[in-house]
C-alpha cells in the first residue's frame, strides 16, 4: 500500500524520544494530543509533540515517522531490542507508517493507548501531508522535479550559513549545456525537453544525494556541494559534465555541458560566490565549451 504524498526527504528536530522511563499516561490532560498536533503545520514538530505523549505510554527508545513526502526520526532515538510498527489510516488511505522502539515488547494495552493516541494524529497529519506536498510542488521544476530556483535560493543561502558557523566547505557549480539552442531549433521543443530529462538524470546518477541539484530554467544547472562533497568539487564537476558529455540522449543531439566552480572563502558572501562561479562557467565556453573552470582567489 503507497504513503499518501510525493517524495523523501529529511528533517530533523528536537525530540522527546528515549526520555520517559515511568509510562504514565492519563487522557484528562488539560491541553488534548489532537489541540496540541494542530498547533503546527510542520512534521517534524508533529512528531515531537506525539512522541511526548506516546512516551507517557511506554519507555520510548526511537520513534520514526515514514511518509512518502520524507522520514523523521525523532533526536535522541537509539536503537532498541523491542520493535512495534503501526499503519496510519485515513479513509482507508494510508497517511505515514511509525516505528517505534522499547527495551521491552509493547503489551497488547499500550498497543491499544498507541491506537488512541494514533487516531488523534489523523487529521492533523492529513492536513500537514497536504501542506508538505504543495511545498514540494512549489519547490520543483516541472520538467525535471529538479529544485528550482526559488529552492536554489533559500538552500544556497543555508548551505553558505551552515558552512560559515561549522568552518566547513561549501562549494558552487553552475552548469550550461553547450549546443542546446541547435537542438530546440533544428529537432523542436520535445526533443530538447528529452536532453534536459536526460541532463538531471545524469546528475542524478552522479552524485550520491540529489538535495543539491537544480535547474534555473532554460539549460541552466546548479550543485551546492557541502563538507566532504565540497572537498572534492572539481573532481564532482568533471564527473558531471563527463556523465552529461556520455548520456546517449546528449550524444544523439551533440550536446555536451560546461562547468565553472568556486570554493567558498571565509566571510564570503552568496552573490560573490555565484558571481565567481558564472565568471568560471563564461571562462568555460570561452575555452571551447564541454569544459570545466574553477574560479581562482586571485581572480575574486
Amino acid at each position: 500500500m503507497e504513503l499518501f504524498g510525493l517524495q523523501d526527504m529529511a528533517l530533523f528536530g528536537a525530540s522527546y524520544a528515549g526520555v520517559t522511563q515511568q509510562p504514565q499516561w492519563t487522557s484528562d490532560d488539560p491541553v488534548s494530543l489532537t489541540e496540541q498536533l494542530q498547533t503546527s503545520l510542520d512534521l517534524a514538530e508533529q512528531l515531537e509533540i506525539f512522541s511526548m505523549a506516546a512516551g507517557k505510554v511506554l519507555p520510548l527508545r526511537s520513534l520514526q515517522l515514514q511518509t512518502a513526502v520524507g522520514k523523521y526520526l525523532a533526536s535522541g532515538s537509539e536503537p532498541a531490542e523491542s520493535e512495534h510498527r503501526s499503519m496510519l489510516m485515513l479513509n482507508d488511505q494510508c497517511l505515514a507508517e511509525l516505528c517505534y522502539q522499547s527495551e521491552h515488547p509493547v503489551t497488547p494495552m499500550q498497543q491499544h493507548q498507541l491506537w488512541q493516541l494514533e487516531r488523534q494524529w489523523l487529521y492533523p497529519l492529513r492536513n500537514t501531508l497536504v501542506v508538505a506536498r504543495l511545498q514540494q510542488l512549489a519547490l520543483r521544476d516541472s520538467l525535471t522535479s529538479l529544485g528550482n530556483r526559488r529552492h536554489f535560493d533559500d538552500q544556497f543561502a543555508k548551505a553558505l550559513q551552515l558552512a560559515h558557523r561549522r568552518n566547513e566547505d561549501c562549494a558552487l557549480i553552475l552548469l550550461d549545456l553547450d549546443n542546446f539552442k541547435h537542438t530546440n531549433d533544428n529537432y523542436g521543443h520535445h526533443a530538447g525537453d528529452d536532453v534536459l530529462l536526460a541532463v538531471a538524470d545524469a546528475m542524478r546518477q552522479t552524485l550520491r544525494a540529489s538535495d543539491g541539484l537544480f535547474r534555473f530554467g532554460g539549460d541552466e544547472f546548479a550543485v551546492v556541494l557541502s563538507a566532504e562533497d565540497a572537498a572534492c568539487a572539481e573532481l564532482v564537476a568533471h564527473r558531471l559534465v563527463k556523465a552529461i558529455n556520455q548520456h546517449h540522449q546528449c550524444q544523439q543531439f551533440e550536446v555536451t555541458a560546461s562547468a565553472g566552480l568556486a570554493q567558498l572563502t571565509p566571510g564570503e558572501q552568496a552573490a560573490t560566490l555565484f558571481a565567481r562561479a558564472d565568471d568560471a562557467l563564461a571562462q568555460a565556453k570561452l575555452a571551447g565549451k564541454n569544459a570545466v573552470k574553477v574560479s581562482l582567489l586571485n581572480q575574486a
